[in-house]
């Protein structure tokens, strides 16, 4: 059986927070935690960043000065048993989501994890299950669904633009990995660490392709390592590689369509990122979150589409790419925490968990040569294909 009930309720969330003040927020991380969060956390009305967590207690210290955090620590057991803090956000590397989000979640505190949502299915599983039988809002930073071209496609195929879905394919080279000299050895580069290109991006476009299509009935991929050796931090020395700088997978969804997802990391240079989607009555192709084309059956060929921006809200310009989406998403993620409603678009620990499944099936299917079922049933796919 699968790790949930594919029809499983959920309980209403704990309303927990004084409504006669912001909810406070602790931010656990200084990697993306800086770059992102704590830029999205000083901007949003009604939160307050309580905490910051880092390994290095003087990064911590320095950060919180800057931002006027009354509480640093290098100790996330301190940060999560704070009578202050009413939720967290998990901005580590994935290695340690699953430890960090577990005792949150057992404090009493809504949690926002980074993708990949852990190391494995199991870690994933853990998460679910106790963050239903706490009721806390529990959510994973799968802030492509805030993007507006990618949101934009979204209401298209629920408005029927395409029709019954039938294929999609995902195409992306960069040369971000290309350079065995250039990006120094660290856990993306350790596949127990839950490093590796298809667990960075690919959680990212996998949770798209379920967003849009629907569930994963199956799955097959391959993943490689092209670059196997990478310099140390501030040294000359060389390190062995055992995560992925490439991928490719196959999925087969639960309506019957099918769709690929293409990743290489290792090119000559940044050829960006395709989207094609196409069904019974019609296409749409989109490049990055920027130019979005579509045609329907009775069109003489694809023609461009204006995106709209997504909603009304208003917030500030922002120096990171991902800061906006995440801002949009961290704003449903505090009404969830407010109201006890989780928006349906929001990407819950479930949907995490769902695509974690898909990552270790890529790696299952590897490793073995077979598809891989994701059905829930108990049948081997590869006896039905």
């Amino acid at each position: 059986m699968s790790y949930v009930s594919r029809t499983a309720r959920y309980s209403p969330l704990r309303v927990d927070v004084d409504p006669n003040r912001p909810v406070r927020v602790a931010i656990i991380g200084t990697g993306i935690g800086a770059a992102v969060h704590i830029p999205v956390f000083r901007q949003l009305e009604d939160t307050e960043i309580v905490a910051l967590g880092s390994r290095r207690i003087e990064r911590a210290r320095e950060l919180a000065a800057r931002h006027r955090i009354e509480l640093p620590s290098d100790d996330y057991r301190e940060i999560v048993d704070h009578p202050d803090v009413d939720a967290v956000v998990i901005a580590t590397p994935p290695y340690l989501h699953h430890t960090i989000a577990i005792a949150a979640i057992e404090a009493g505190k809504h949690v926002l994890c980074e993708k990949p949502m852990a190391r494995n299915l199991a870690e994933a599983r853990d998460m679910v299950n106790l963050a239903r039988t706490a009721n806390v809002a529990a959510v994973v930073n799968h802030e492509y669904r805030y993007m507006p071209a990618r949101r934009h496609v979204k209401t298209m195929i629920e408005e029927g633009y395409i029709g019954e879905p039938q294929s999609a394919s995902i195409v992306v080279y960069r040369s971000s990995l290309a350079d065995p000299h250039g990006r120094p050895f660290s856990w993306l580069m350790e596949r127990e660490k839950a490093g590796g290109m298809l667990a960075a991006s690919g959680s990212h476009y996998i949770d798209l392709l379920r967003w849009w299509f629907g569930d994963i009935k199956a799955v097959a991929g391959l993943t490689a390592t092209m670059v196997p050796q990478r310099h140390l931090p501030d040294s000359s020395e060389m390190a062995h590689v055992d995560a992925d700088d490439n991928f490719a997978l196959m999925l087969r969804f639960h309506n019957g369509a099918i769709a690929t997802i293409h990743v290489c990391a290792t090119a000559a240079t940044d050829a960006g990122e395709e989207i094609t989607l196409s069904g019974s009555k019609g296409m749409i192709l989109l490049q990055g979150d920027g130019a979005l084309w579509g045609a329907r059956s009775q069109d003489a060929g694809l023609y461009e589409i204006d995106v709209p921006r997504f909603g009304s809200r208003k917030l500030p310009e922002f120096s990171h790419i991902l800061a906006r989406p995440t801002a949009l998403l961290a704003m449903d993620w505090i009404q969830a925490i407010r109201t006890s409603e989780m928006p349906k678009h929001v990407p819950t620990f479930d949907d995490g968990a769902r695509v974690q499944e898909i990552i270790d099936g890529v790696h299952r299917s590897s490793a073995q040569g077979r598809w891989i079922d994701t059905s829930g049933t108990r049948w081997p796919v590869s006896r039905g294909f």
